[in-house]
């Protein structure tokens, strides 16, 4: 379009530029017609006025007055005429203005000639000769300003005809004084050879510019006794040296014989500026026609080409709009909706009607069936359209048989280590040997981790883990259950809150605080505990996992957080951090909330369970009792400060709110508190018997009131210990928590347990657990000490107790009936774990050291 634009102006261009030359050469042709003229009608003038005198008298004047008058009107039309070919061409300025100063002083030489005061008037005379060579000059400088050549030689053969009228005249003057005279005088031979020289060059220019036309006009007009009597006289004047008869001519005869030569000339002259004037004027008409021939034309060219290009420009952007919305309903319904059909293992939808009721493969073929660019692009889109969708679902297949795969041999772990475990239940209740018993423990501790493992595989794979549960479960057994499954699980000392779980939330709950604990001991250092507290907040529950490590920067915790917050797909991304992929699918399978915060002093997990995954039964095992002694509550004095996170602005709602730091406030009243039963030890172990209640295996243990994860305290007013537990290894407990414990009575009567403390003080950080090896975290100098060979640490019996603890209690008060079978069932857990700890600490006491890392507890 642009092209055809430039061409159609540059067309345009030319044609108007050939019509305004063609203008000009109009001007300046009738320019060099009007000076021809004039010049024709000054000799004419000067012949009338020349006869006046010479005749004498008035009876010529009449004639000379109207020749002067034509003489005004040709100057007239002259000036006129000129006055544009100035304005088309300046470089004529110049002899036109020459022209007007000599016509100015005719005037005055018509004066003197009127008053007599004048000599003899020739063409030589200064002003009419002047004025004839000035406007001679005009009409030869018209034609090479003409760029026509048809023109340009026309114009040149009419100042050709101009000068040689001129010439005539001239010489018809000269030969006339001559006549007259009857003799010649020095320089009259020269003038008229000069004349004749003239005069001759210019009829040879004449023939040579002019057309044949032209040329036989000349022939035809300038012919007949006039010109040969004219040719004669003055040949006869040039042989005066021959003939002196030859200047005995009358001068009158002369006169009008040149006068009829002359008079021939003007008609060939007239006639040239008539055709002249003529084709100049056709010229110019047909410039401008052609120019305006030329214009519409490329209008109507441009006009044409922009209408088929704006036709051709609405379709393919119809077309490729078409293709836009194909391409576009592709990408953003049909190909994710396939795609999410073949993962789910559903058929494909039908593919969404576009606009028309076409589908997008349907808009696709027809664009491409016209086979063009546009067309080519859509089955170049068809073709990776259909590439796209076989390729989605060859992973999306690959994909599921993978996850299923995984999911088949995830369950076959499980199912090989139940077994397993099953098994080390069995050697567990026949082994009396304290080392064999202490090394089947670390086995069962390592199937169990093994166990888990499986199971993270199980739930990346989209499987259930399969941890029956229906009865609701105390937080403080999750959370022991937990930290049984993991390595460092001595490191672990929590507060609990005397809250319960609803039963089928309980074993993904163990799964996700297994990992966190899991996640918190690997990125802290081995001698620094991790601490869990949990209590009830407005919107259902808040457990608080808190390691000492380095912490974690800004950005990862923020993209840590976001993958807990939206659970991914199994894939190689989750290897490394399998635990936090775990973590997210089960917190996305209950609605639990899951956040990491940065502390002052490591990392911080808050777990917001919901009201709904709560029970309303008591969060104290099966068949204890509401306690009804109580002992004053003494706030402990802070052990070490734990700065809680601040960085994150309200991730848990007004959950957080509760674990802000607090000023310190004065020391509180003391609060009665009541106290619970404890179990007292048994000299013996007793066989193993029915597990107690319907509870699932591995909460047994930790529900048979052996290792319930309440902290002790003294009877006596003395200040206790803070509230917190903690996960002691031994082999009442296996880390799994699986071991069968015997029901059956023990041989003793049955004591009264010692008693433990359920209430625990929220709010401050010296509510917090303190250091491992402070003061109070090893109350009674009681020590740890494992297996070199054993990673399990051990305890001693009564080592955590106080001095004071080992009197016997007061009596307390029983605020409702005890089922005796479920004491007997507890005692007799309880005394086979203590039995079982004395054997191992008797036979390892010889020469034996602790094992390095392991904390005194």
């Amino acid at each position: 379009m642009v092209g055809l634009f430039v061409l159609g102006g540059i067309q345009v261009t030319n044609a108007v530029n050939s019509a305004r030359d063609a203008g000009n050469a109009r001007t300046l042709s009738i320019t060099a017609t009007s000076a021809v003229l004039f010049v024709h009608e000054i000799e004419r003038e000067l012949a009338e006025t020349a006869a006046l005198r010479q005749r004498g008298g008035t009876s010529g004047a009449a004639l000379v007055t109207a020749q002067r008058s034509r003489t005004d009107q040709a100057a007239s039309r002259f000036f006129a005429d000129a006055a544009k070919a100035v304005e088309a061409v300046p470089a004529l300025a110049d002899r036109v203005r020459v022209a007007g100063e000599n016509y100015g002083q005719l005037g005055f030489t018509r004066a003197s000639i009127d008053n007599g005061t004048a000599t003899m008037v020739l063409v030589t005379d200064v002003v009419y000769g002047g004025l004839a060579d000035a406007l001679l000059t005009v009409a030869d400088a018209v034609p090479g300003q003409i760029e026509d050549i048809e023109l340009s030689n026309a114009a040149r053969a009419l100042a050709s005809s101009a000068f040689i009228e001129h010439y005539a005249a001239v010489e018809r003057d000269l030969l006339r004084t001559i006549f007259s005279r009857g003799n010649l005088q020095p320089g009259d031979l020269g003038n008229l050879a000069l004349i004749e020289g003239a005069k001759g060059q210019r009829e040879a220019e004449f023939r040579r510019v002019s057309t044949d036309q032209q040329r036989q006009l000349y022939s035809n007009e300038v012919r007949g006794t006039d010109v040969d009597t004219a040719d004669g006289m003055a040949a006869k004047v040039r042989d005066v040296e021959r003939d002196a008869a030859g200047l005995k001519v009358d001068a009158d005869a002369w006169f009008v014989a040149q006068s009829g030569v002359i008079r021939r000339v003007s008609i060939v002259s007239v006639e040239i500026a008539d055709n002249l004037d003529v084709r100049a004027d056709e010229i110019a008409v047909s410039a401008s026609r052609r120019a305006w021939a030329t214009g519409i034309l490329t209008v109507l060219l441009a006009l044409g080409a922009l209408a088929i290009a704006i036709v051709l420009a609405v379709r393919t952007a119809r077309r490729l709009n078409s293709l836009r919305g194909a391409a576009l309903q592709v990408a953003r319904r049909d190909l994710p909706d396939a795609i999410n059909a073949v993962s789910a293992g559903s058929s494909s939808p039908a593919p969404s009607l576009m606009e028309g009721g076409r589908t997008a493969a349907e808009v696709t073929r027809g664009i491409a069936a016209l086979n063009d660019e546009v067309g080519q692009v859509a089955e170049a889109f068809s073709t990776v359209h259909r590439t796209a969708l076989r390729l989605a679902g060859e992973q999306a297949e690959l994909r599921v048989d993978v996850g299923r795969m995984a999911e088949v041999l995830a369950r076959r772990i499980r199912t090989l280590i139940t077994r397993q475990l099953r098994l080390l239940d069995e050697f567990e209740r026949d082994e009396t040997d304290p080392d064999v018993l202490a090394r089947l423990f670390a086995l069962d501790h390592l199937a169990a981790r093994l166990r888990r493992n499986g199971e993270n595989l199980l739930v990346l794979s989209g499987g259930e883990p399969g941890r029956p549960q229906t009865k609701a479960v105390g937080l403080g057994a999750v959370i022991t259950a937990a930290a049984s499954e993991i390595e460092d699980f001595a490191r672990v000392e929590f507060q609990p809150a005397d809250l319960a779980i609803a039963g089928p939330v309980v074993g993904d709950l163990v799964h996700l605080l297994a990992e966190l604990l899991e996640n918190a001991t690997a990125f802290s250092p081995p001698t620094e505990a991790v601490t869990v507290d949990a209590r009830a907040t407005t919107d259902g529950a808040m457990i608080r996992v808190h390691d000492q490590g380095i912490g974690i920067l800004p950005a990862r915790l923020a993209e840590i957080n976001s993958r807990l917050a939206v659970p991914s797909v199994l894939s190689s991304a989750a290897a490394g951090t399998m635990g936090l992929h775990v973590v997210s699918h089960l917190a996305a399978r209950h609605g639990i909330r899951v956040q990491l915060h940065a502390s002052g002093s490591g990392t911080v997990a808050y777990v917001a369970i919901p009201h709904r995954l709560l029970d309303t039964v008591s969060a104290l095992p099966m068949g204890r009792s509401a306690p009804t002694e109580t002992i004053p509550a003494v706030k402990p004095p802070p052990s070490r400060p734990v700065q809680v996170p601040s960085t994150v602005g309200a991730p848990l709602g007004r959950a957080e709110q509760q674990f802000q730091p607090q000023r310190s406030q004065p020391q509180a009243p003391q609060i009665p508190q009541q106290r619970r039963p404890e179990p007292a030890p048994a000299p013996t172990p007793v066989a193993a018997g029915p597990s107690a209640g319907g509870m699932a295996p591995w909460f047994r243990p930790y529900l048979s009131g052996s290792s319930e994860g309440q902290g002790s305290f003294r009877a006596g007013g003395a200040t206790p210990p803070p509230a917190t537990s903690r996960v002691q290894p031994g082999g009442n407990t296996p880390s799994r928590g699986v071991a069968q414990v015997a029901a059956t009575p023990p041989a003793n009567p049955p004591v009264r347990p010692p008693q433990y403390s359920a209430q625990t003080t929220w709010g401050s950080p010296g509510t917090w657990p303190p250091r491992p090896g402070s003061p109070s975290s090893s109350a009674g100098g009681g020590s740890m000490s494992s297996e070199q060979d054993q990673n399990l640490p051990r305890r001693r019996p009564g080592a955590q107790l106080a001095p004071e603890t080992t009197a016997p209690p007061a009596e307390s008060r029983s605020a409702a009936a005890v089922d005796p079978d479920q004491i007997r069932s507890r005692l007799s857990a309880f005394a086979e774990g203590v039995s079982a700890a004395a054997r191992r600490s008797t036979s390892t006491a010889t020469g034996q050291s602790s094992t390095p890392g392991n904390k005194e507890s």
